[in-house]
């Protein structure tokens, strides 16, 4: 039988590459199979100090890149900040099965919408964007998956990848962030889980350094699709296992 410390060094790996490349994802793999091995409300708050820590990696191989999005971003980041303790009481009262289910159909919904490309003609004015900043930080409180809301969005404006990773990337930094210390301020995150994801360092330092490599020299497009089918099998596996 396969080690679970093994198998959860290379879904940290893989996650962490797919963010490092496409600017979003990583949660969406790491997450439901995690989820898998260690229960739901282990791996949701254990896979954010892996986040804090891309969010940051990213951002500095961007650099100054990024600054002038950030002021694009304020109406998605404000409203996101708001959803995080309206979502993170889900996660505290909803029961492990429960859990499993909604992140399944979640992924599945999710990975359909990305997979196909489905453009959802949403606007990106202030409105559309506190929708779904609110949306994307309601979800990271509670089921670890801010990324979903803001691809869809931004996805059906038609600009740039570089433009639309920086500005994920953005997002996700201050949700992440936020969620990481709000985790550790209601005990969510303890010293034992700080302990063990230690211990998977390597992994994210790998997977940062293999999607860095490859980001500019793989299709992107192909990548994400394969990121994207993972992450749908990982769907129906999780709604297998209820």
């Amino acid at each position: 039988m396969i080690d679970p410390f093994a198998l959860a060094f290379l879904i940290i790996f893989f996650a962490m590459l797919i963010r490092t490349l496409t600017g979003f994802g990583s949660a969406l793999v790491a997450i439901p199979l995690l989820s898998i091995l260690f229960g739901a409300k282990f791996a949701i708050p254990f896979i954010f100090l892996y986040e804090c820590l891309i969010d940051i990696m990213i951002l500095a191989r961007d650099g100054w890149k990024v600054k002038g999005d950030v002021i694009q971003a304020w109406p998605f980041l404000v409203t996101g900040l708001i959803g995080i303790p309206l979502g993170t009481q889900v996660l505290i009262f909803s029961s492990e099965r429960l859990l499993k289910v909604v992140i399944g159909i979640a992924l599945i919904a999710f990975s359909i919408l990305l997979l196909w490309n489905v453009n959802l003609n949403l606007k990106r004015d202030r409105f559309g964007s506190a929708t779904a900043g609110l949306l994307g930080g309601f979800l990271c409180g509670s089921i670890g998956m801010p990324g979903p809301p803001m691809a869809l969005l931004l996805g059906s404006q038609g600009i740039e990848k570089d433009e639309f990773r920086r500005l994920i990337v953005i997002f996700l930094t201050v949700v992440d962030f936020l969620t990481f210390f709000y985790f550790l301020w209601i005990g969510l995150i303890n010293a034992d889980m700080l302990q063990k994801s230690l211990q998977l360092l390597p992994a994210l330092a790998m997977g940062f350094l293999a999607g860095d490599y490859a980001f500019g020299k793989i299709d992107e497009a192909t990548f994400k699709r394969l990121a994207l089918g993972i992450t749908l099998a990982a769907g129906f596996l999780l709604l297998l296992a209820n």
